[in-house]
């Protein structure tokens, strides 16, 4: 299933993700997709490269994040 180009919403599990969440708010972007990301290479994905809603891909607070199973979000599809 892909979801390139769709809204998520983040739920922080950590205080780094409540964080993120609190300064950038809850509705991000999709703009990638792939099962493996190079700065993690035993880790299977699902990654999503993700920017608030609004931004574009250089925006500061982009970031790599594992669709399941990641350490500071949850990941919500929306369907908007």
């Amino acid at each position: 299933m892909t979801i390139l180009g769709k809204t998520i919403q983040l739920k922080g599990t950590s205080q780094k993700g409540k964080n993120r969440v609190r300064e950038h708010g809850d509705r991000w972007t999709v703009l990638a997709e792939t099962d493996r990301v190079l700065f993690a290479p035993n880790s299977q994905g699902p990654w999503l490269f993700i920017v608030p809603r609004g931004r574009d891909q250089d925006d500061k607070a982009g970031r790599w994040i594992k669709t399941t199973g990641d350490a500071d979000f949850v990941v919500v599809v929306l369907d908007i």
